[in-house]
């Protein structure tokens, strides 16, 4: 079997199935309960829109092996920047050359939008996935990234606004 790597087709129903199969198994891997049906409807609402993220299917044969989500967003520096958002590759797809795939697919993207770099993070705690960047040596940045969980809304709105000038 081998390998390919497409763009989300957002009017193929076999698509949502693999991504949402995908999106099952990526939430398990990070030990995330299952999403909702109406969040899973969510997600892909917005992929079948073309709005706000974009999404890169990976498949060994007819079988989905993983996906990278990404955004173009600005500034960046001058220009526009491609970010990831999340790479993951099924357990049956490691090693098969998926992630490679995957980060391939989005640099062609991003040469093809025009955009001046791809930025992408991962979490400290996750070990596989540095070893797998710095293998590839993928240039490493020294950035810190914030994130602000849904249950924590109010309070952070409360201390935005209690500390505005």
């Amino acid at each position: 079997m081998h390998l390919s790597v497409r763009p989300f087709r957002p009017k193929d129903p076999e698509d949502a199935e693999a991504f949402r199969a995908l999106h099952r198994a990526c939430l398990a891997h990070y030990a995330i309960g299952p999403a909702t049906s109406a969040q899973e409807d969510r997600v892909l609402s917005l992929l079948k829109a073309e709005r706000h993220m974009a999404c890169t299917l990976a498949f060994h044969g007819d079988r989905p092996v993983g996906f990278a989500t990404w955004a173009l967003s600005f500034p960046a520096g001058t220009g526009i920047a491609l970010v990831m958002k999340e790479l993951f590759v099924t357990e049956t797809g490691r090693g098969m050359g998926v992630g490679r795939a995957l980060l391939a697919a989005l640099v062609e993207t991003a040469r093809h939008e025009g955009c001046i770099r791809v930025d992408w993070a991962t979490d400290g705690s996750n070990a596989a996935a540095q070893a797998f960047y710095a293998s590839i040596k993928a240039p490493l940045k020294d950035k810190k990234n914030f994130s602000l969980p849904s249950e924590d809304f109010d309070r952070f709105l409360t201390d935005v606004r209690d500390t505005s000038p």
